[in-house]
């Protein structure tokens, strides 16, 4: 389900540390070892991968026009 816009840094904040609290403590090592159809959480790790340097770009450049 999608954030909320008044809410959507900090509930996505919080599902980030959580989702690397799991790959720290080794909870998704396996994720790559399911084959299509069912790898769907190791694509959505590689999604994560490129749209996280892509949010952080946009945070840092909003940081950089807004910031304080």
């Amino acid at each position: 389900m999608p954030n909320m816009t008044y809410c959507a840094a900090e509930n996505t904040r919080n599902a980030m540390n959580q989702l690397l609290d799991l790959i720290e403590s080794g909870e998704k090592n396996d994720v790559f070892d399911e084959r299509p159809p069912h790898n769907y959480e190791a694509i959505a790790i590689e999604d994560i991968s490129y749209l996280a340097k892509e949010l952080s770009n946009a945070c840092t450049d909003l940081i950089d026009k807004y910031g304080h």
